[in-house]
């Protein structure tokens, strides 16, 4: 009898527990159980979110292009380069992608096989030698680097130099420049180099050597590593590029500088430090 009661007791309280309605709230009300009001609200506050998040979105977009777009505006109107052909210089090789073909760096051609260029030519994958006039039809195909030797140099930002040697003649598309001794302080001098954009001209800079002491910007390099230039035009200077006077090479630029207000003066590094091991790796430079 006990027992019965009992039963009877818990079957009650689980009635009583089926009878009470699980309440819920905007959130977790399912779909279906919505009434159409309540169906437009979700979809209202569903769509307002989104419609922020674009707008955020677009936003950071927009503030992020233009900032870019004047910076790189106010680049260009600030560069002011002298260009001359790229076959007006013919000891100046030009060094481009075998894959796309672009203007990576120039390089000096000091002998029927070999260009002097800056390490960091190497670093953009396969490269190939352009000599002379793109038209000519000898010349315009390019010559392939066969081999090449690092020099290691302080007066670069890679520590390093790259001879650049062709199985083939280059003398067919280029002509040779001597490495000079000694420097002329009291001359000018003429920086040959990529140009800013394109790839059918050089830029050409004439600039003031300087006389190098303790208060020289040389940045990281040794003073008797580099020689250093003055009195730069609003024109970049990149790695590589060729520092020569009275038709002698003295340097190739330590490393690229794109800002002149930034940097007083330019360094090359200082060929006449590597000049014996350049002519025992090719005893035809001059």
């Amino acid at each position: 009898m006990e027992n019965t009661e009992n039963n009877m007791a818990l079957y009650e309280n689980d009635l009583e527990c089926n009878d009470q309605e699980y309440k819920h709230d905007f959130i977790t009300l399912p779909w279906d159980d919505r009434t159409r009001k309540s169906k437009i609200s979700v979809a209202l506050l569903l769509a307002s979110i989104l419609i922020a998040t674009l707008a955020i979105v677009a936003n950071n977009f927009i503030v992020h292009y233009k900032n870019f777009d004047s910076k790189a505006l106010s680049a260009e109107t600030n560069i002011n380069c002298n260009l001359v052909k790229v076959d007006t210089y013919q000891y100046v090789a030009r060094i481009r992608s075998v894959v796309n073909l672009e203007l990576i760096c120039v390089g000096a051609v000091l002998s029927q096989s070999s260009v002097l260029a800056n390490e960091l030519c190497l670093r953009s994958g396969p490269i190939r030698l352009h000599l002379g006039s793109p038209t000519d039809p000898q010349c315009k195909k390019g010559f392939p680097v066969d081999v090449f030797e690092v020099i290691p140099h302080d007066g670069v930002i890679t520590k390093a130099l790259v001879l650049l040697s062709s199985f083939e003649d280059l003398s067919r598309c280029a002509t040779y420049i001597k490495i000079g001794k000694n420097i002329n302080f009291k001359n000018k001098a003429l920086i040959i180099g990529r140009p800013f954009r394109g790839g059918r001209s050089l830029s050409l800079q004439l600039v003031t050597v300087d006389n190098i002491d303790n208060s020289t910007d040389v940045g990281n390099f040794k003073y008797d590593s580099v020689i250093c230039v003055k009195d730069l035009d609003k024109c970049p200077v990149r790695a590589g590029d060729l520092l020569v006077q009275e038709g002698l090479l003295y340097g190739l630029a330590s490393t690229s500088v794109n800002d002149r207000g930034l940097k007083q003066a330019v360094c090359f590094a200082n060929l006449t430090l590597v000049y014996k091991e350049l002519k025992l790796l090719d005893a035809t430079i001059g």
